[in-house]
């Protein structure tokens, strides 16, 4: 229990400092191989679905997505071979100890670097991107509202996209997306950035205000990862769950960009591992 104690405490620490820990074999080592294939497989057997997402969005004038970088929302419903470890207690301590009981997921996708993707440009998750038609304006309060995960199914190394970091960007009052930012260009390396990097099966947890962007993949594999976030239980989500009056009035009704996640299905629900589905109950399928 004290090793425990402590290990919180020194994640504390990093994540105050930093904006961000890697938590390792949280996914363990003989099962890691078999997730990625199935969260694979599923990504490759919906691409079109995704594709298309974010042709539309783009038709819109939104700049969204990477060349090279595959996606699929709401991963959980096509494969549940990740669930039983959503709510390790290594994570769910941290969250806990940031926004206290009643955490919740607000975002499970898969996300993977092929081969020569390009690189993304330097942004904050939601709710602070300020390209989202749902979000916290700028300037925004020094609190951790919302935690970003990226779930290492691949090992993570600095030539096969390892997710771009700058550490200690989770104190400024902006972001590189609210645009107006002239001494900061997008696109470009960042002096004090770093690659994020583990071995398969570790997970990044960031303050969601954490500047990051995608890396290319210069390997010759596909990197696999999972996109996980947790919310605290006053944070609203709803404009982010797609059939919520929210979601139509802020984003279906200005034709804006957002964040957008899929209820759960029923069944994958009731299928979920007991100490999971009060993750998950905010945004079921009616």
């Amino acid at each position: 229990h004290l090793e425990t104690v402590m290990a919180l405490a020194d994640r504390l620490r990093q994540f105050e400092m930093n904006g961000f820990c890697v938590i390792r074999n949280v996914v363990p080592p003989d099962v890691v191989d078999n997730i990625r294939e199935s969260v694979a497989r599923v990504q490759a057997e919906h691409s079109s679905e995704s594709e298309a997402a974010l042709a539309n969005t783009r038709s819109r004038g939104h700049r969204v997505g990477n060349r090279g970088v595959g996606s699929l929302r709401q991963v959980i419903n096509y494969t549940q071979s990740f669930a039983p470890y959503l709510a390790d207690r290594r994570i769910m301590g941290l969250a806990e100890s940031l926004f206290g009981d009643h955490v919740r997921i607000s975002c499970t996708d898969c996300v993977i670097n092929h081969t020569g993707n390009d690189r993304g440009y330097w942004h904050a998750d939601w709710p602070y991107n300020q390209t989202n038609a749902s979000r916290l304006r700028a300037p925004y309060p020094d609190v951790t509202m919302h935690l970003s995960t990226i779930w290492m199914l691949s090992e993570f190394t600095a030539e096969n996209g390892g997710t771009l970091v700058i550490p200690g960007s989770h104190r400024s009052a902006l972001n590189p997306s609210v645009g107006d930012m002239e001494e900061i260009d997008r696109d470009a390396p960042y002096p004090t950035e770093l690659s994020i990097t583990g071995p398969a099966g570790s997970v990044f947890v960031a303050d969601s205000r954490t500047w990051h962007a995608v890396a290319t993949n210069r390997t010759d594999k596909p990197r696999v990862a999972m996109i996980i976030r947790y919310a605290p239980w006053w944070l609203n989500l709803n404009p982010t769950i797609i059939g919520t009056p929210e979601h139509t009035q802020m984003v279906v009704e200005t034709g804006g960009k957002n964040y957008e996640m899929e209820s759960i299905r029923p069944e994958v629900y009731e299928a979920l591992p007991e100490d999971v589905k009060p993750l998950y109950r905010h945004c079921v399928a009616r």
